[in-house]
């Protein structure tokens, strides 16, 4: 099983973050998600619980054999890929996923649909990321580069 803290890191904040992941990976690996950091209150928005049970339910849900959603929670299954349990806290979404990696990169995609700023962390492994890559401008002299 492959579990995963999700946090949406707020908007005006995104650029500072850009090549500083690994600091926010360290500061979000022990994040305990019943007691907010005031780090994590000030870097992070909060959950929108709506936009996770539109992106979960309208996109996620359509490929998936059995969908399972009760005040908060979430419950997929597919008999091939395996299945996903999702709960919310208030500044994180966390994803136990059992199964195929696939099942992963379809909640990864099925969240960067509604936003771009989430960022995914998976302590056991020392693996962390933005879900959706960020393209951003960086101005190099006279030239502009579009990096990927």
């Amino acid at each position: 099983m492959r579990t995963y803290d999700i946090y949406k890191v707020k908007k005006r904040y995104q650029s500072f973050i850009l090549g500083r992941e690994g600091l926010l990976y360290d500061l979000l690996k022990d994040y305990a998600p019943k007691e907010p950091l005031q780090e994590v209150q000030y870097l992070c928005d909060e959950i929108e619980e709506a936009a996770i049970d539109q992106a979960i339910l309208r996109n996620l849900g359509k490929s998936f054999t059995t969908v399972e959603s009760d005040d908060g929670e979430y419950r997929l299954s597919h008999p091939m890929k395996g299945s996903i349990h999702i709960s919310l806290t208030p500044y994180s979404l966390q994803a136990y996923c059992n199964g195929s990696r696939m099942l992963d990169l379809d909640l990864f995609v099925a969240l960067s649909g509604t936003d771009d700023r989430f960022f995914a962390v998976m302590d056991e492994h020392g693996e962390w990321g933005w879900l959706k890559p960020i393209k951003y401008e960086q101005h190099v002299g006279n030239e502009k580069a579009l990096l990927f």
